[in-house]
């Protein structure tokens, strides 16, 4: 009630301070004897004093609004009278109007608002002050003043520009800034235009106010405006002093990264923004492709400007601000209502960049500027629409690709595209110029249309690989047609032949990387053009087998991993038909490269045949590690019913129109039957090659052999494929082969030691990858006691090399088992996979080797810390009699381990459990005491 009472208090007094009383309520204070005097009256006064803060800054707006709309009306482009400061205004002269009865500032026409008008041009005049400290106190009241007085904005743009551009030669004293074409002419005592660089870099500063910025982007004509400014600059910094140019063009690129920032497409809903729209590319175009010329070298009739031989050249951060302007102007739009020689200059231009500014980053921007083109255009063909406007022209873009030497320009052009490589010069990034990384950042971002690619559970393997590139060529190739796109593919093909072949250099990595990423887009954008089988089988058999038999021999390790994201971009989302001669190649590849165990000893090498060896086991690891990337989109992840159509959802995520997910079912090649060739044909391989010498290649084959056993389960599971037919079970295979390993005479030392390592790699990849569900009841379980024997070493006499081979694979199985016991967790309602886990325990917690007793203590710690709130009693008291009979082991390791897996469990354990157990062992131990005889009476006479 007390509570209930102050709230009711506190709200009828906030309600009074803000004014209520207008609006009829009646609350009262309650200031008589039952009310909290003070408390009340401080609240009541703070609120007033807010209210006041309030009443007051919306007075200094709204009241100078107020004021224009009496003087100029309802207007918005009313003439603003002309201002009252002048630039021979000193304090003297203004003492002196003031006090003159004859002062023209005293007069009916000058009301207050003119004067707050003249003030503000009198603070443009500070900014532009000899004094840093006057400008930087000028600039912060002048931005203050801006969004009081926010019409005098309107028509200041003009004057600013034009001031930075050195064309104010009428304009002295115009809203307070000095004419800096007049200033061109003043020197100081050293000769130096001191007093220009000091305007300038105020009026810089003006111009970068939000205020002044936000009002130039809403308009076609003052963008237009804006860029010719911000990429006129050069004559201007040729006119500055050396030590003021860094600072002005510190200033100008602020002012572009501000624009950057907050620009967006603006909407031409007239002529007239049309015209300055298509201006605005023209003087673009232009300045790109006449680098010889300062676009903003307008006046040369100064004898200043013409003594000095830079200021009519072109500079590059000029070109490349352009080409981002250029870049972002650009819409769909352009493509079919702009003129079409206008459109016609932006692609020759995109493509003279392409070709000419080798290495450069304006190259990097052209690449851009492609694919923004490319996807532009695309969108235009697709929409029904825009057949009344007319189609987009791309026939310079096939010209482009028809040609050799074009498409050799851009793949080079691709291979500077990439990331630097850190691991050479140094270890660190390119040091760009400020503004310069933000400028490639967006070419990248419209290199081509975002994509959620890869659509499934495993992510991509390399981050060298750039899958813009391989989307920027899919959708070139598909908006040329098919007949030049067969000629383009030559052509691109052949540049890739040529990158993978590179000699050792810098460039090295990034060119190899290249030809995977074209590749990536040959491959998608043929298959999205094949309509039937024989159509897929000339494409593959002709154009991208041979391809990629030669790259994958050439490429070196550390870049396959490219290859197999480009792959899995190049056939994501595709029925398994489509593919289906590509899976046929790289398994037969892998029947024909991979190692074979043939029961012979292996004996020492010389040096140049264990060189040859090495070759040959990399070869392998390429095609082991390659074929994963086509089981991997064979495996329909989200959609794996999806064998004769492509998903639902490919049309959104590809807007591709091209392809014809229908066919006869005779002609179809179903998910199963790809599997069942897999199965078939790779798995006897896999199996006999589990004790391959090669580290890198068991590690693949025994992810390989997961991705069968995984997408197996998935056909029964949903498709319903096999079931009742156990026999066609891979899973079973590769399940008897592998828990057969320990107990297996026909191995070596060696090759038993590397098929069990093979073992635990994919025990890692069934915990890592798999479903609890069905991995850990299926292949985890039955694994276990491999896991746990494996931990027993070899009696006797070793060699020193193989004792170090065992030593490190019982480490890595107790990585494996501790990784279990920790990762898995049985917590899908089959509560038998629980107790077949504690038998196997208590099966090797009674093995005669100690550290395999260790092991599984150490297991049972960690095991029923994650279950013990799903263990039923039974199970309880199981985990409990192992923990207790490992207590009174031999070894004190055991004994300890058990000692820690004990506490565990008590800890769970209810009070009066604990109770009855101390109990019960206490009569244990009283039983075990030994009783002491009594002795005789003649003992004790004696």
């Amino acid at each position: 009630f007390f509570l209930t009472s102050e709230c009711d208090y506190i709200q009828n007094i906030l309600l009074r301070a803000d004014d209520v009383s207008q609006r009829g309520l009646n609350s009262l204070y309650k200031d008589g004897e039952e009310s909290g005097k003070n408390i009340s009256r401080c609240l009541l006064v703070n609120r007033i004093h807010i209210a006041n803060q309030t009443l007051t800054a919306s007075a200094s707006s709204q009241i100078p609004r107020r004021l224009k709309k009496l003087r100029d009306g309802a207007g918005t482009n009313a003439t603003i009278p002309a201002s009252l400061f002048t630039l021979e205004m000193n304090m003297e002269t203004l003492q002196s109007h003031l006090s003159s009865e004859e002062s023209p500032y005293k007069d009916e026409n000058c009301t207050s608002l003119r004067a707050c008008e003249a003030v503000i041009d009198g603070l443009c005049n500070l900014s532009c002050h000899p004094n840093i400290n006057v400008r930087g106190n000028a600039l912060s009241i002048t931005d203050f003043l801006m969004t009081r007085f926010g019409w005098v904005v309107k028509h200041r743009t003009s004057r600013l520009l034009s001031a930075i551009s050195l064309r104010d030669d009428e304009l002295k004293g115009v809203d307070g800034i000095p004419s800096t074409q007049e200033l061109v002419t003043q020197v100081n005592a050293q000769g130096r235009r001191t007093r220009l660089a000091e305007v300038v870099k105020g009026v810089l500063k003006l111009v970068s106010l939000p205020k002044i910025l936000k009002h130039m982007m809403w308009n076609e004509v003052d963008r237009f405006e804006l860029v010719k400014t911000v990429c006129g600059t050069q004559r201007l910094l040729s006119l500055l002093p050396p030590e003021d140019v860094a600072k002005v063009v510190y200033y100008v690129n602020s002012i572009f990264l501000l624009f950057r920032s907050r620009n967006f497409s603006l909407l031409r809903v007239s002529q007239a923004d049309q015209m300055a729209h298509e201006s605005c590319l023209e003087f673009l175009i232009d300045m790109l492709q006449d680098g010889s010329k300062s676009a903003a070298a307008l006046d040369e009739k100064s004898d200043e400007v013409a003594d000095d031989s830079d200021a009519g050249e072109m500079h590059w951060r000029d070109r490349l601000v352009a080409s981002w302007f250029l870049l972002q102007f650009v819409d769909e739009k352009d493509l079919v209502t702009t003129k079409p020689q206008l459109m016609s200059k932006v692609w020759t231009t995109c493509f003279t960049l392409i070709k000419e500014e080798v290495g450069q980053p304006i190259q990097r921007v052209s690449l851009g500027l492609l694919g923004r083109l490319v996807s532009l255009a695309l969108v235009d063909m697709s929409q029904p629409e825009s057949i009344g406007a007319g189609q987009p022209d791309v026939s310079l873009l096939r010209d482009f690709f028809t040609s050799e030497q074009a498409c050799k320009a851009l793949g080079n052009a691709l291979v500077y595209d990439h990331r630097e490589d850190t691991s050479v010069g140094g270890g660190h990034g390119a040091q760009w110029s400020s503004g310069v990384q933000e400028i490639i950042r967006d070419a990248t971002a419209n290199l081509s249309t975002r994509t959620l690619f890869p659509f499934q559970r495993v992510s991509v393997k390399t981050s060298i690989y750039k899958l813009q590139h391989s989307q920027l060529l899919c959708s070139a190739l598909l908006a040329i047609g098919y007949e030049n796109a067969k000629v383009a593919v030559g052509y691109l093909l052949a540049q890739a032949t040529e990158l993978v072949a590179s000699p050792p250099s810098e460039d090295q990595r990034n060119q190899q990387c290249t030809a995977a990423e074209i590749f990536g887009g040959v491959c998608r954008a043929m298959l999205l053009y094949s309509t039937t089988p024989e159509d897929r089988e000339v494409i593959w058999d002709t154009m991208l087998l041979p391809f990629l038999e030669d790259a994958v021999q050439k490429t070196p390790t550390y870049i396959i991993g490219a290859y197999f994201d480009a792959c899995r971009w190049g056939i994501h989302h595709f029925p398994p038909k489509h593919f289906f001669p590509l899976l046929k190649f790289t398994v037969m590849k892998v029947q024909t490269t991979l190692w074979q165990r043939d029961g012979v000893e292996e004996t020492e090498q010389g040096s140049g045949v264990a060189t040859a060896m090495a070759d040959r086991f990399a070869l392998q690891s390429k095609w082991l590690y390659f074929i994963q990337s086509v089981l991997i989109e064979l495996d329909g992840e989200d959609d794996v019913g999806a064998t004769s159509k492509l998903p639902w959802y490919t049309a959104a995520l590809l807007h591709d129109n091209v392809l014809d997910s229908g066919g006869s079912n005779d002609e179809e090649i179903e998910l199963g039957q790809c599997w069942s060739h897999v199965s078939e044909a790779l798995i006897p391989s896999l199996l006999n090659a589990i004790g391959h010498p090669y580290d890198k290649c068991r590690d693949h084959i025994a992810s390989l052999l997961f991705r069968m056993c995984y997408c197996h389960r998935k056909f029964i599971n949903t498709l319903s494929y096999g079931k009742g037919s156990r026999s066609n079970d891979p899973g079973i295979t590769i399940m008897n082969q592998l828990v057969g390993i320990q107990d297996s005479t026909s191995y070596s030392f060696k090759e038993k030691n590397r098929a069990l390592g093979t073992a635990r790699k994919f025990v890692a990849y069934c915990v890592h990858w798999g479903d609890a569900k069905h991995e850990y009841s299926q292949f985890i379980v039955p694994l276990l006691p491999l896991a746990f024997k494996a931990l027993q070493t070899t009696e006797g006499e070793v060699s020193v090399e193989d004792r170090g081979i065992e030593a490190e694979l019982v480490k890595g199985f107790r990585y494996a088992i501790a990784d279990i016991s920790t990762s898995c967790v049985v917590s899908y309602g089959v509560s038998n996979d629980i107790t077949r886990v504690l038998a196997i325990l208590k099966e090797m917690s009674d093995h005669d080797n100690w550290q395999i007793r260790q092991a599984s203590a150490h297991f049972l710690r960690c095991f029923q810390g994650v279950h013990k709130f799903l263990f039923s009693q039974e199970q309880a008291e199981s985990s409990l009699s192992i923990a207790i009979s490992l207590l009174s082991d031999d070894r004190r390791e055991v004994s300890n381990a058990a000692t820690s897996a004990l506490t565990g469990i008590l800890a769970t354990m209810p009070q009066s459990a604990l109770e009855d157990l101390v109990a019960k062992y206490i009569r244990i131990a009283n039983k075990s005491i030994k009783k002491k005889k009594k002795k005789s009476a003649d003992t004790e006479m004696s």
